[in-house]
């Protein structure tokens, strides 16, 4: 196998372009990600009023937000995006215009109601257009006022980042508390760690409570990590193949959520050397483990634990995963249905699933369905890689996080 460059970061771009557009000067993204979802984001952003152009380096962004003077309803199309539409709700809430919040058929399934029970206690004007809790949305904006509050993020913790972004906007910042267990709460500490790096000020209470202030300082350019998890299948193709591979442009130690999955990857027989600015993985041919594990902090991460349990022998858990049945599609069924595709047994469970290997042999080549989803559709290209003759449904729905995944797949599959 040969060495691949990480690609960039997709939930660090979505960040970085919301405190970009809320900065009081012009700031470059460095080797941002170009993918559909953050297209998406960036064209919604634009729709507001931001500035979004190429720059040598990446992305120049500029605000302000806001359609101050218009009566005019502005779309906010966030496509299949559930970052960009939880990101861009509470941004519409607070700046001026009136704006339509909306996306694809899948989007407007997919939960929204913790977050907006949020923004109505901090005066929000926004109403539900079709089933209440879901796009679409009717906003009024420049109604969001300093307060102090709960969010409820045991669905998704985009909610709480969501707000604790928008406490940017907010003359007086935020007080943001979030109630019960925090699922993928990683994706929290990121989005702290980087509002931080735009230069604003983020402070912890005794009780549980974030308060985020808007900053004085501007960062004038911001470099993109590398993504985890797109990178998570390349060590996992270690795993499935045998040999080794080196992904190059990943931070260690990392606060990412899917870095966490690593520790995973490992118990399942694949060796991993971890350095700063690159990860080696290697693994013996047909070496793999069964795992037991809680994977409710890295749930992007399951659908290549998945294929990686499909070729182990014996039965593999992945717990506290309930959330996942909310995401592009219900992961937790369609992983079940995609590993039993390939031949693996599977069992899904409200808040778990379980996988069982190796394949069994089939009399005709295995169609992997990907519900268009893009973490399936990796997931899918890693059991082909174990199953001859398979053939992939619709793998170009990868667009949405990682266009180029099946050309990098490729490379690390040629050996020199």
């Amino acid at each position: 196998m040969r060495d691949v460059h990480a690609p960039p970061s997709k939930s660090a771009t979505n960040r970085a372009l919301v405190l970009a557009a809320l900065s009081s000067e012009a700031v470059e993204l460095v080797r941002p990600l170009d993918s559909e979802d953050t297209r998406a984001l960036a064209r919604c952003l634009e729709a507001m009023g931001a500035v979004v152009e190429p720059a040598a380096a990446g992305l120049t962004v500029k605000g302000p937000l806001g359609r101050q003077g218009t009566t005019e309803e502005v779309v906010l199309d966030a496509e299949a995006s559930g970052t960009a539409a939880r990101f861009l709700a509470p941004l519409a809430c607070a700046f001026p215009g009136r704006y339509v919040l909306t996306g694809s058929p899948r989007l407007r399934e997919r939960p929204m109601s913790e977050l907006l029970a949020a923004l109505r206690v901090l005066g929000a004007d926004v109403e539900e257009r079709g089933a209440e809790g879901f796009l679409p949305l009717s906003i009024r904006g420049g109604n969001l006022r300093r307060a102090s509050i709960e969010v409820d993020a045991s669905r998704s913790s985009q909610f709480l980042s969501a707000l604790l972004l928008a406490a940017v906007a907010v003359d007086g910042g935020l007080s943001v508390r979030p109630s019960g267990r925090v699922v993928s709460a990683p994706y929290v500490e990121t989005t702290l760690a980087i509002l931080r790096e735009f230069g604003h000020s983020v402070r912890r209470g005794a009780s549980g409570e974030i308060r985020v202030e808007r900053g004085s300082a501007s960062p004038g350019s911001w470099e993109v990590p590398g993504d985890w998890s797109s990178s998570l299948p390349f060590f996992a193709a270690a795993g499935i193949c045998g040999g080794d591979v080196s992904v190059i442009g990943l931070s260690w130690p990392s606060p990412d959520a899917d870095a966490l999955a690593l520790d995973a990857i490992e118990s399942m027989g694949v060796e991993t050397e971890r350095e700063t600015g690159a990860i080696r993985a290697r693994a013996h041919p047909r070496s793999l483990r069964p795992v037991s594990i809680d994977a409710a902090d890295f749930p992007d991460a399951v659908p290549v634990l998945t294929a990686l349990a499909a070729f182990a022998e014996g039965e593999s858990r992945f717990a506290g995963i309930g959330h996942l049945r909310v995401k592009e599609s219900d992961r937790i069924a369609a992983l079940a249905a995609l590993a039993q595709a390939a031949g693996a047994t599977a069992l899904d469970r409200p808040e778990e699933l379980s996988i069982a290997g190796p394949p069994r042999p089939a009399a005709a080549p295995a169609r992997l369905p990907t519900f268009e989803d893009h973490r399936l559709a990796m997931a899918a290209a890693l059991l082909s890689l174990g199953v001859p003759g398979a053939l992939i449904e619709n793998p170009d729905c990868v667009a949405k996080s990682y266009p180029g995944f099946f050309r990098d797949l490729e490379t690390i599959l040629v050996r020199g």
